[in-house]
């Protein structure tokens, strides 16, 4: 069969997508597979592989395959992403370990980062200024620590998403599409993945757990992935200004991407704000 790929990034449906895909290739007696950092090869003999990052350097079209790439609005990329990096427990963001000593690798540095160079990764440790990246969140105000995760893993899963390489057997998905119609949008998504139309219904009830929508309050709160029901908050927790300072910056991806500006009002002079 050709193989079955997951394209994700940070905070852009990873884990989601590696548990759906456990799931189906549990189903179906697969194997699965889940790939973090920069790939440069795949074993093929894995038919569901979820690459957390989707930073490909070899050739997709070695393989055949049918693959689903997980896009999401930036705004809640850098929003997720201050929420998630202030109390979770991977390794790189609760690192203390600063030394510049090389190589420098994970969990130094995320492992999205460990193919850069080492100036970069020196520069990166240099910027964290004694502390880890969770403390680095902690110890600030929210409008300056939303700047610091916007320099950082906002910053970086917004290029990662802008150098995606067209890849004709892949089809992009927003996460807001999926999170809106979990069962109609994984239906497209296996439907894409060629599983047969008998076979969909038994998929659909594999992947139900992972629906936030079937979920109780207790799963939600229970799950370090996910902050709220809302998959969308960027509208109701980012102020004007916060909001007026990330698209300036980033409105040609914000766009390119598919998604919308907001037109962010000003306050008259002299009005109040």
């Amino acid at each position: 069969m050709q193989r079955l790929y997951f394209f994700c990034y940070h905070k852009v449906a990873t884990a989601l997508c590696a548990n759906i895909a456990g799931k189906i290739a549990a189903l179906f007696g697969w194997q699965a597979d889940y790939l973090p950092g920069l790939i440069n090869g795949v074993d093929a003999s894995k038919q569901i592989i979820t690459f957390a990052h989707s930073l490909i350097e070899f050739d997709l079209s070695t393989i055949p395959h049918k693959g689903v790439r997980l896009i999401r609005d930036p705004r809640d990329v850098w929003l997720s992403g201050y929420l998630y990096h202030q109390h979770c427990r991977e390794r790189w963001c609760t690192n203390e370990t600063l030394d510049l000593t090389p190589p420098i690798l994970f969990p130094r540095v995320p492992y999205s980062q460990q193919h850069r160079s080492e100036e970069w990764k020196r520069d990166y440790l240099v910027g964290l200024n004694g502390l880890s990246y969770q403390r680095n969140l902690l110890s600030r105000d929210r409008d300056s620590g939303l700047e610091f995760e916007m320099n950082r893993y906002a910053d970086w899963t917004i290029q990662a998403m802008l150098a995606w390489k067209h890849d004709p057997s892949t089809i992009d998905v927003k996460i807001e599409d999926l999170m809106a119609d979990f069962d109609g949008t994984l239906t497209l998504i296996f439907r894409h993945f060629g599983i047969p139309e008998v076979d969909i219904p038994l998929a659909l009830a594999a992947a139900a757990s992972e629906d936030i929508g079937r979920m109780s309050d207790a799963q939600i709160a229970a799950n370090p992935n996910i902050y709220s029901r809302s998959i969308s908050k960027w509208r109701s927790m980012l102020t004007p200004t916060q909001i007026e300072r990330f698209q300036s910056r980033y409105g040609e991806a914000i766009e390119r991407l598919g998604y919308a500006l907001l037109s962010v009002a000003r306050s008259p002079p002299g009005g109040s704000s």
